[in-house]
């Protein structure tokens, strides 16, 4: 009788657990993007991981870390923020033939818009995309070329191969590097924003989910929708796809 007993707790236990997500919950190591990560996934995790059943392991590293975590093993997703031809074309320019993209799918779960940011203090407070792109290669290389003080630019970005920069470089450079005097904050968007906020000729290369009052807005006659994407090698299984499904399901778009 009491082996009996024992048996039909167990049960209810395992039944339990099944109907809660826990019983299959996998870690889903996710690596990559700190946009995708500050904007999209670290606020929204404990939503995703109980919608997906999953519990998830994120590690905001740039996209393209995220790609080459993706590559080695070390992760089962990569966040990337830029679209996944210019991350990758990024990668290989640095060390030619490290990255197979044929490999690789990608899956979009959000986007934001990429934002070009000055210290408050800076009257210029609006460019056109010419100009912008101007700045960005240094051709413009004075505020007052463009409106504003004497006062040389400083160009700053996240490091060579972040998702906006390289949406940027994609868009605006043609696949060109930033002007080579670019000051690299070493962070996702939200680190430009803090060395702009400190920097009163500084020109930085954002995104409007990361600006705060430290920081005045360039408006432009153009705008460049940023992509919020998660990366897997071929089709994800049913665990990843359930992490996907459930990022989407934020309606970050």
């Amino acid at each position: 009788m009491l082996k009996r007993l024992i048996a039909a707790i167990a049960a209810l236990t395992v039944l339990a657990s099944v109907q809660s997500g826990t019983a299959q919950a996998e870690t889903i190591s996710v690596h990559g993007s700190t946009t995708v990560s500050s904007t999209l996934l670290e606020p929204n995790k404990a939503k995703i991981e109980k919608k997906s059943g999953q519990r998830l392991n994120i590690v905001a590293n740039g996209s393209g870390s995220g790609v080459k975590d993706l590559l080695s093993g070390k992760a089962q997703v990569a966040m990337i923020s830029a679209p996944l031809d210019a991350v990758v074309a990024k990668l290989n320019q640095k060390d030619p033939g490290s990255v197979d993209g044929s490999v690789l799918v990608p899956h979009l779960i959000g986007g934001t818009t990429i934002a070009f940011v000055v210290h408050p203090s800076n009257p210029v407070k609006s460019l056109t995309m010419k100009q912008v792109t101007d700045i960005l290669t240094g051709r413009i290389k004075n505020w007052k070329e463009v409106g504003g003080k004497n006062a040389p630019i400083t160009v700053m970005a996240e490091n060579k191969g972040g998702g906006a920069r390289s949406l940027v470089e994609k868009k605006l450079l043609y696949g060109g590097d930033l002007v080579a005097t670019v000051k690299e904050t070493g962070g996702g968007a939200a680190t430009v924003t803090k060395g702009v906020a400190a920097n009163p000729n500084g020109f930085g290369v954002s995104m409007d989910a990361a600006l705060d009052k430290t920081v005045a807005q360039v408006t432009t006659d153009k705008t460049i929708r940023q992509p919020l994407i998660l990366v897997t090698i071929g089709d994800p299984d049913a665990s990843v796809m359930s992490v996907i499904n459930a990022a989407r399901s934020t309606g970050f778009f």
